[in-house]
């Protein structure tokens, strides 16, 4: 059910945010890891999910923020995750507290 709900997510963005998020669905993600391998945004749900999986997990915003065609489409993500959630940042981009350990 998992992976139903993270395909529907990823496609969902794909169309709010356009073509250029298709397109780089359909030829592979940035990091080339599929987003149903993972599971970094797992813990949210709702729209918050559904974002998550599109700037951490198909974009990868993360790590490739100024890929040619991903700039404009990270920066809606992140306005549209701080307007829902209250987070400014992804969990993709939470670095762990050393004492958490």
């Amino acid at each position: 059910m998992r992976s139903l709900r993270r395909t529907f997510a990823v496609f969902a963005a794909a169309l709010v945010f356009g073509p250029g998020t298709a397109l780089a669905i359909g030829h592979g993600t940035p990091d080339g890891s599929p987003p149903a391998e993972e599971a970094v945004c797992d813990d949210l749900i709702g729209a918050g999910y559904g974002l998550c999986v599109a700037f951490c997990e198909a974009n990868d915003c993360d790590q490739f923020p100024t890929k040619k065609g991903n700039k404009k489409a990270c920066e809606a993500l992140r306005t549209n995750y701080a307007r829902i959630t209250g987070e400014l940042a992804f969990p993709c981009e939470v670095v762990p507290d050393p004492g958490d350990s």
